[in-house]
């Protein structure tokens, strides 16, 4: 069985940003906890003209009870009018 960190790390390899898992009661999911999240489906990274709320609509419609929040590099959260590239580019090096 695949974890849910298994399961980040490859959204995040692919999207360019972190992200938490999201349960129904907005609390943070278990990394740890094996098979509850099915393979991601997308080979490609979301259009970086997407809002972060975009994003997160496309997670809970592959993943149905859970949603996501977006990370920027530093840690916060990034607010859901967010271009997904602004958030993108907090992760670039200088």
């Amino acid at each position: 069985m695949t974890t849910v960190a298994t399961r980040v790390r490859r959204i995040a390899e692919l999207e360019g940003f972190d992200i938490i898992v999201v349960g129904a009661n907005r609390e943070p999911i278990d990394v740890k906890l094996n098979g509850v999240l099915p393979n991601w489906p997308c080979s490609k990274k979301s259009r970086s003209a997407w809002r972060v709320s975009q994003f997160r609509d496309k997670f809970a419609e592959i993943y149905p009870g859970y949603t996501c929040d977006v990370l920027l590099e530093d840690g916060t959260v990034a607010r859901g009018n967010q271009l997904l590239s602004n958030v993108r580019e907090t992760y670039e090096e200088d």
